[in-house]
């Protein structure tokens, strides 16, 4: 499994070309909850709800913990520290994917990033 970021989800939504497709379902790609929301957010009608929750149905949802907020504020604040700070959605992301132990599918430029604090964060 891998962990689209909303980067990736919106290259989908503005057309879902053969090639991933392919990604999605072979590599098993998820989303989370802050990444629905931030698509959602882009609903510029009530109808257009509908059609995202649809698209949004190719990719699998991983839960996001309670006990993970956290580990998403400590990881803001040595990002922080260390000179680097990032949306907190892509915070979120990051360290969902990391409790999980899996990479992240983005072409954001913050994920590598915070890859140079966090060596475990591992990118597709």
């Amino acid at each position: 499994m891998i962990l689209a970021d909303t980067s990736v989800v919106v290259d989908y939504l503005r057309g879902p070309t053969p090639a991933l497709h392919s990604i999605i379902a072979t590599q098993q790609a998820a989303i989370c909850g802050v990444t629905v929301a931030e698509i959602l957010a882009g609903a510029r009608l009530p109808t257009d709800t509908q059609w995202l929750l649809t698209a949004l149905s190719a990719f699998r949802r991983v839960p996001t913990p309670e006990t993970i907020w956290e580990a998403i504020g400590d990881n803001l604040a040595i990002l922080r520290r260390n000179g680097i700070t990032v949306p907190m959605p892509d915070a979120v992301i990051a360290t969902i994917a990391m409790n999980l132990n899996v990479e992240v599918w983005t072409t954001d430029a913050h994920f590598p990033m915070m890859q140079r604090v966090f060596s475990q964060l591992r990118l597709f």
